[in-house]
C-alpha cells in the first residue's frame, strides 16, 4: 500500500507582513481621518455679515471633528441670522469646511421708524453699522414696500449705493381720480438726477448708467424708467438747483371699498 505523502505549505512571511502593513495603515488612516479637527474654514457670499458671526452661531469656533461634523442644524443655525437667507455647508480638501451663503441683503433705511429693511421685506433695528444704502422717506403700504425691497436687492450694489432717497409715489388720473400705477415710486440719485420707477421692475435701474452713457446725457434731470431699458422718456431739469419739494408722507392708496379702483388719500 502506497503511502500518501501530504504536502506542507510553508508560511509566506512577506505576504503577512505586508497584508498587516496594509491593515495598519488603513486603520491608522481610518483613526486619523475620524480624529482629526477641522483645519480650515472657507466662507463665500457673505459682505454684510462677519465670518465671526456664521461661525459662532453654528458653533464651529472650536474646530470640531472633520468627519463626524454634522451640517444641517448648523445651516439652520447660521440661517437664524437676520442678514443670511440661506446657508450651505460642504466637506472640501485637506479637512476644509466649505460655507456658501445667500445674504438677505438691506437694502434701504425706513425713515419713519429707523429701521433697516432687508430683501425679503423684514426690518431690522439700526446699529449704524450699515452705510451707504438710500432712505424711504415716506410711509409706504406693506404690499408696495415688499415688493420695492425684493427687486431693489436685484440692482448691482454700486447702482442701489448711487440712490439717495426714495419716495413712494404712485401715480393717478387728476380727472378721474384713479390709481394708474400704485407701484411706482421716485428716487432721488447722488448725482442730481431723478429717477420714476415701478417697484415690479426696479432691477431696470441695472441699465442706469447705460442708458446716460449711450444718450451721452451730461446735464440733470428726470428718467422714466417704466420697466423696459429700451423704452424710457427723459425730461431735462431747467428749474437752474431750485430746491426740490419736501415729499408728503401721505400716499395715494386704492380703497377697497370704491369699486374700479378710485384713489383715496390717508
Amino acid at each position: 500500500m502506497a503511502i500518501k505523502k501530504v504536502k506542507v505549505r510553508k508560511l509566506n512571511v512577506p505576504r503577512i507582513i505586508v497584508i498587516l502593513l496594509v491593515i495598519y495603515i488603513l486603520g491608522y488612516l481610518c483613526y486619523y481621518i475620524y480624529s482629526s479637527p477641522v483645519h480650515h474654514y472657507e466662507i463665500t457670499g457673505n459682505t454684510h455679515v462677519s465670518d465671526a458671526d456664521i461661525l459662532r452661531v453654528a458653533d464651529l469656533k472650536d474646530y470640531p471633528s472633520f468627519i463626524t461634523l454634522s451640517f444641517k442644524g448648523r445651516e439652520k443655525k447660521i440661517e437664524e441670522l437676520d442678514l443670511v437667507k440661506t446657508a450651505k455647508l460642504s466637506y472640501g480638501w485637506n479637512f476644509t469646511i466649505k460655507i456658501k451663503i445667500e445674504e438677505n441683503i438691506p437694502v434701504f433705511l425706513k425713515k419713519s421708524n429707523n429701521k433697516i429693511v432687508l430683501a425679503d421685506g423684514k426690518e431690522i433695528d439700526n446699529d449704524n453699522s450699515i452705510v451707504g444704502i438710500p432712505t424711504l422717506l415716506n410711509e409706504t403700504p406693506r404690499e408696495q414696500l415688499n415688493l420695492l425691497a425684493n427687486n431693489l436687492s436685484k440692482v448691482k450694489t454700486g447702482i442701489l449705493y448711487s440712490i439717495n432717497e426714495i419716495e413712494y409715489s404712485p401715480s393717478y388720473n387728476t380727472s378721474s381720480n384713479k390709481v394708474i400705477d400704485n407701484n411706482r415710486f421716485l428716487l432721488y440719485m447722488n448725482d442730481k438726477n431723478t429717477v420714476y420707477i415701478t417697484a415690479k421692475r426696479a432691477d431696470v435701474l441695472n441699465h442706469y448708467l447705460n442708458v446716460i452713457a449711450t444718450n451721452q446725457i451730461v446735464g440733470n434731470g428726470t428718467f422714466y424708467l417704466d420697466g423696459d431699458e429700451n423704452r424710457y422718456s427723459y425730461i431735462e431739469d431747467k428749474s437752474n438747483g431750485a430746491p426740490r419739494p419736501v415729499p408728503t408722507t401721505q400716499a395715494v392708496v386704492v380703497d377697497p371699498n370704491v369699486d374700479d379702483g378710485v384713489a383715496v388719500r390717508e
